[in-house]
């Protein structure tokens, strides 16, 4: 998480009219009803890229993996760093291959990242600028297409839905694992990710399927394996967890480190290695209160960017270090040239093969960029450029070290050496394009399960505004140090649920930042967790009022003016979050379910069939046609659509409250239970505790107990 901003984001949804009666039977609030409903991802397929094939005519028969290690510090690795925390799986890939000592990302963050390796291209190109709103442009190749192409067995298992098929990461893939529902009641505070251990199983399944014993007539592969662990909130399980209680970070490294053994000695046991290519890098590192960061996402120095890379396969020389920088984007190139493929006429990496037999490879100078200060907090996104010798970061407050005497950037010498600075901030803009031709940042809209899996990560900008400048405008990062430390600080306390103690952290900068988005969005949160609804309320009022509103503003306020007894209001502000996105589904639901409750059935009823048009196996839209026909009496229709519901949702809670309902109504005591019996199992009981301790006293009712 780039941000160091991760909490539970447990968004509640509105209930239909109808279960009203229901309430009031056992005595609870409206709001007890509102469910946090958090959804998974799911396998897909992907599609070879558009246009040419750059296939050439012989390829390498042998296959490819592809390791990413999210938010990995190459400092953090003992192959880099002895004094680090020992990772011997690593080191030994390193020791039978090339390690990379001046690898460089592209983007401090995971989305756009991923799309510069699976591309590289840089993100001016390949179009993921930030996380969320932003697709692949589906005529950029990646590796994945490119081997499809070729004929290779290609497949990915993602950890995090950060890398959802829904930003086009999964074009070129057979198959594409990014479901994350399984695993979620394993991570406690943490919705959006799965750990290490699930990753590694449903791989070396894949690989068991494809490429076992089992299966002589395999393919040559491309496996990408993607570990979420290292990511913030650092949660490593036991023995780790025990072994680095003062470093969870560490024992996130460990750990993830004892899962990439795991699929080497497979490969190995196996009799793969030796005609693997085996890549293992990170996404960005991580600052851990470097420069006032402790996460990343913010700034450009080499905490966040310098990161591991190591090769190791066919033709690849053992135990050797290359000290040139080299980048992100050159991975994508230099595995196209191990397979004997063209990496296609858009590429602007370099194939780093000739490297490692003592040519010239053109790796000098490495673009690099963040837009989430402005799409998060209104501050002025960052660029830069770094060579082995200098970093140039373009800012409000410009910036240029010489990384060879100063390591740490701690010493801004750009007064120093003007000649060196104007010459490097040319190099930037060759690639960002003209300082005035800069513009509007473009986004694709973002729907309601990926935004809220994305916000349960930390990722505050996966709901930016529509119209943001990316012209260096808004107070430069630096300036904002102290503020930051209160955005991550506060952060870390909601990720352990402490949102009263959040609060006042928050209101303190809440007056010295009026514009910044990120403090009105944990602030609502923080009083939707509470149950606090009209403080909520308050708090998107005045981001509203100081232009720091998007689509989610207006329908976390249209939510909680539902919960406030206040339909007609909220049918407001949710028809504003549906005109801003049109898209997001979640907001059509909540509107359709407003329209329920003011008896607006005819716009009830175009809305949900708007949803169903969109997608017909979208589970709340048949949640509120349930709810709808038991207004009207007609429960063999509202037991079809509830069930209905259930099916295209597994995830869906509410239904079973309206069948069990519905059961009582029409004299069924013991389907009754069994519904109520069915939501209770699917409901955490430590955040609904008192509509839990009411529907325990009416199954009891129900069996004769009371």
């Amino acid at each position: 998480m780039p941000e160091g901003l991760s909490y539970r984001n447990y968004r509640m949804r509105p209930t239909g009219k109808a279960v009203f009666e229901l309430i009031l039977r056992l005595g609870l609030s409206l709001t007890g009803l509102a469910i946090a409903l958090f959804l998974s991802g799911c396998s897909r397929t992907g599609q070879p890229s558009e246009g040419k094939s750059s296939l050439q005519l012989v390829r390498r028969h042998a296959n490819v993996l592809l390791i990413t290690v999210d938010t990995l510090r190459a400092d953090h690795l003992s192959c880099y760093n002895p004094r680090s925390v020992p990772t011997p799986h690593i080191d030994g890939l390193a020791s039978r291959g090339v390690r990379f000592v001046q690898a460089v990302a592209q983007v401090p963050l995971t989305t756009p990242s991923h799309a510069s390796i699976l591309t590289g291209t840089y993100p001016q190109v390949h179009k993921v600028r930030d996380i969320g709103g932003f697709v692949l442009d589906k005529f950029v190749p990646t590796l994945a297409t490119l081997a499809h192409e070729a004929g290779l067995e290609t497949a990915a298992f993602v950890g995090a839905a950060v890398l959802s098929h829904h930003y086009g990461l999964n074009r070129g893939f057979d198959t594409y694992n990014d479901d994350i529902g399984a695993q979620r009641a394993e991570l406690p505070g943490v919705v959006a990710e799965i750990r290490g251990d699930a990753v590694t199983g449903r791989a070396l399944e894949w690989l068991e399927r494809h490429q076992g014993s089992n299966n002589p007539s395999s393919k040559n592969f491309f496996l990408w394996v993607h570990y979420y662990d290292p990511h913030f909130p650092y949660d490593p399980p036991l023995p780790f967890k025990a072994k680095y209680a003062r470093d969870l970070y560490s024992g996130e490294v460990a750990f993830t480190d004892a899962e990439v053994g795991r699929l080497l000695q497979w490969l190995e046991s196996h009799g793969l290695s030796e005609n693997t290519l085996i890549v293992l890098m990170a996404d960005h590192g991580e600052s851990l209160g470097d420069h006032g960061e402790f996460t990343h996402g913010v700034f450009l120095y080499d905490a966040t960017m310098h990161i591991p890379l190591i090769m190791r396969g066919p033709e690849i020389p053992p135990g050797q270090a290359v000290d040139q920088q080299v980048r992100s984007i050159d991975v994508m190139p230099t595995l196209a040239d191990f397979l004997h493929m063209s990496a296609g006429d858009k590429v602007q990496g370099r194939s780093l093969l000739p490297l490692l037999k003592g040519q010239e490879v053109a790796t000098h100078y490495s673009y690099m960029e963040t837009l989430y200060p402005k799409t998060s907090m209104g501050w002025s996104e960052l660029r830069g450029i770094r060579t082995e010798q200098w970093k140039m970061i373009v800012a409000p407050q410009p910036e240029l070290y010489q990384l060879q005497e100063d390591r740490l950037e701690q010493q801004n010498v750009k007064v120093r050496y003007p000649a060196d600075a104007d010459h490097l901030e040319k190099k930037i803009w060759e690639v960002a394009g003209p300082p005035g031709s800069l513009g509007k940042l473009e986004q694709q809209m973002v729907d309601d399960k990926t935004l809220r899996q994305l916000q349960s990560l930390g990722y505050a900008s996966a709901g930016a505004r529509r119209d943001l400048r990316i012209d260096m405008s808004g107070p430069d990062p630096k300036d904002r140090v102290a503020m930051l430390g209160i955005l991550e600080k506060s952060a870390e306390l909601m990720t352990h649920d402490r949102f009263q103690a959040a609060i006042p952290m928050l209101k303190g900068i809440q007056a010295e930042d009026p514009a910044n988005p990120a403090i009105y969005q944990k602030l609502g949160v923080c009083f939707e967790r509470l149950a606090q609804y009209q403080k909520a309320i308050d708090v998107y009022q005045t981001a509203i009022k100081h232009h720091a509103e998007n689509d989610q503003t207006y329908a976390s306020m249209g939510n909680d003016l539902i919960r406030a007894r206040k339909p007609l209001e909220a049918a407001d502000a949710l028809e504003k979050a549906a005109g801003m996105n049109p898209t997001n589904l979640q907001n059509l639901t909540n509107l359709a379910s407003a329209y329920l409750q003011l008896g607006r059935f005819v716009d009830c009823e175009k809305t949900l069939n708007t949803i169903l048009k969109r997608d017909d196996h979208y589970g709340q839209a048949y949640n509120i046609l349930g709810i709808r026909a038991i207004r009207r009496g007609d429960g063999i229709a509202a037991r079809k659509y509830l069930e209905k519901a259930i099916e295209c949702d597994a995830d869906l809670t509410e239904p079973y409250l309206s069948l069990a309902f519905l059961a009582e109504k029409t004299g069924h005591p013991q389907l009754a239970i069994s519904y109520y019996k069915k939501y209770l199992e699917r409901t955490p009981p430590k955040e609904h505790r008192d509509i839990v301790t009411k529907i325990k006293a009416a199954i009891a009712k129900l069996e004769g107990r009371s």
